[in-house]
């Protein structure tokens, strides 16, 4: 199981060396990027600071095959000088566009949670993706992958395993100034299946400033002793998009 472990994910970071290369030779790349920004501070009888940020960016056009998105989503929090909560998730992901609305992509993504009981987690995976379904205010998209995730305990060894990725995306233009997004994704591995959902809507303010309110909750069937298997974290920010 390691050495096909080792060969598939060889071949998965060739696929991912390939096509960012490829996607160098695309011309009038527009990007669109958004950051979010959340923080309180409470000072008296408690101590307590939080902050939120989450950056995306994405590139898109109708000129290249190409195209790119790049996640990053960081949660610090500490009450009367102790940490209660530091992790950060990110991915890159590069696709491939084909016909009727598909593409092949190629995934990245790492995570640091401090209180999960792994000092990270990351995975590497490729597969296929199409919309599904598309209307003036609907938009509905799923993929299909495989891969590998390698899992670092704070105690403990490495644990490598091949995964089957599965998510569907789905947005709602419900009207001029709101929109309502549903993005679910679930890595079934053959040690651990990892389910995480973001549900948000968000409403524009003035310009390209908005406010959305976010709900995330990520599930892992198997854990670390004494460290729970659903986290759950809901977030009200400011978002700037230019």
């Amino acid at each position: 199981m390691e050495g096909k472990s080792l060969a598939i994910k060889g071949h998965l970071w060739v696929l991912l060396a390939i096509l960012t290369a490829s996607s160098a030779y695309a011309d009038e790349d527009l990007w669109f990027s958004e950051i979010a920004l959340g923080a309180v501070a409470t000072t008296g009888n408690t101590d307590e600071r939080n902050l939120k940020l989450r950056i995306e960016a994405k590139r898109d056009n109708s000129l290249t095959r190409f195209a790119q998105k790049f996640y990053f989503d960081m949660l610090n929090n500490s009450k009367d000088k102790v940490k209660t909560a530091q992790k950060f998730y990110g991915f890159y992901e590069l696709d491939y566009k084909l016909l009727d609305n598909s593409a092949i992509y190629g995934r990245i993504s790492y995570e640091d949670d401090r209180f999960s009981g792994f000092d990270y987690q990351a995975d590497l995976t490729m597969g296929y993706k199409r919309q599904l379904f598309q209307s003036e205010k609907m938009v509905l998209s799923g993929n299909l992958g495989v891969g590998v995730r390698v899992s670092q305990l704070e105690v403990g060894d490495r644990e490598d395993e091949l995964i089957v990725r599965i998510a569907g995306d789905y947005s709602w233009q419900f009207s001029p100034n709101a929109v309502f997004e549903q993005v679910l994704s679930t890595e079934l591995g053959s040690d651990s299946t990892i389910t995480r959902s973001e549900t948000s809507l968000s409403s524009s303010i003035i310009g390209n400033l908005a406010m959305k309110l976010a709900l995330n909750v990520k599930h892992q069937s198997e854990v670390p002793l004494d460290n729970e298997k659903t986290d759950t974290e809901t977030s009200v920010t400011l978002v700037y998009k230019f």
